[in-house]
């Protein structure tokens, strides 16, 4: 039998639809280069499958924290942010800890909370704004809480205002802080501090989403009492070998994030141009709108001109809303084209 409070959930899914252009998971729509994956698979020969992976993946976290300025006591490394976010929580909410999110947000945030007995307090605010409601995160934020942020935020694009996140620790809460999406806003690695745990990911900019490979940063007195929670050996040597030979090649991720915003933006242009479409401001690579027709009706319809979206209208203040992944410009072109068509 299940804990009741695990029957009354739903599971975090997905629709699988087939598309020639897919744009509705904020993937990078560039693969790894084909000359980096030769050098992943020449580390991978070398190297015996029948043994298991470094324990402490001492390599990677070496490498990561000479990237950003670090030591690899700040860091710990697993199978995509996620995992290590459910580690994080495992750590820090206690039965009854309240844990205060803006909503929408990414919806795994509070099933992870849900799963550990902690008090969900989400902060509805109204997504049109660009911004994530900060003032009431800090009224409802208090000694001995947890506040959980992602900036920019999934599926808004919105941002966390500047000196948001030393506002929010000034109120003794715990912030656990998302920026999967944080390099497309410019944005760099706060400061350490014991109730800061930042969570990075390899999946967007790096182009590497198929290996799963995410990473928080906290002071090491944190990251030791996070790693009593997480799983030994969920990172793969594969995906460890990637991601080491991603941070040798900081030009993919800095070209990614060129590409990606300079096409964001000229998108965000011509669909605001259309006149039909509320759309969202947005620091992410995707974007976030409301058609005044029903967006069911033009998801399906752009399924069948072969580009797949995705449909975000169950996501409370999102009614009616559509959100867009930036693709290729060829597949940007191809989705303006039929936006324009269709009306």
């Amino acid at each position: 039998m299940t804990r009741s409070t695990i029957a009354a959930m739903a599971a975090y899914t997905l629709e699988l639809r087939e598309a020639e252009v897919k744009l509705n998971q904020n993937e990078s729509p560039f693969d790894f280069p084909e000359e980096l994956k030769r050098a992943v698979f020449a580390r991978i020969e070398e190297r015996g499958w029948n043994l298991y992976p470094d324990f402490e993946t001492q390599a990677l976290r070496d490498a990561l924290a000479r990237a950003y300025g670090l030591t690899s006591d700040n860091i710990l490394t697993g199978n995509g942010s996620n995992e290590l976010l459910a580690a994080t929580i495992g750590a820090v909410v206690a039965p009854g800890t309240p844990v205060i999110f803006p909503r929408p947000a990414f919806t795994l945030y509070e099933k992870l909370v849900t799963v550990a007995n902690g008090l969900p307090i989400p902060i509805d605010f109204e997504p049109d704004s660009g911004l994530l409601p900060l003032e009431r995160m800090l009224a409802a934020a208090t000694r001995g809480s947890v506040v959980i942020v992602c900036s920019p935020n999934n599926p808004t694009g919105g941002v966390l205002e500047e000196g948001g996140l030393e506002a929010l620790l000034a109120t003794g809460a715990t912030i656990l802080f998302d920026r999967a999406y944080g390099d497309f806003a410019g944005d760099t690695l706060p400061p350490l501090d014991d109730r800061l745990i930042t969570f990075s990911t390899f999946s967007k900019s790096y182009s590497l989403a198929g290996l799963r490979l995410g990473w928080l940063a906290s002071t090491a007195r944190t990251c030791t009492e996070i790693r009593k929670v997480k799983l030994p050996y969920s990172l793969n040597v594969f995906s460890e070998a990637a991601a080491l030979v991603a941070l040798e090649n900081p030009w993919v991720r800095e070209r990614n994030v060129a590409q990606l915003v300079t096409e964001r933006d000229r998108v965000v242009r011509a669909m605001r141009d259309l006149g039909r479409l509320t759309v969202f401001p947005t620091r992410a690579n995707f974007i976030a709108f409301r058609p005044q027709r029903k967006a069911l009706e033009l998801f399906e319809e752009l399924i069948a001109r072969g580009i797949l979206i995705r449909n975000v209208s169950a996501y409370p203040q999102m009614q009616n809303c559509l959100r867009v992944s930036i693709g290729t410009p060829e597949q940007n072109d191809r989705f303006l084209a039929a936006l324009q068509e269709l009306g």
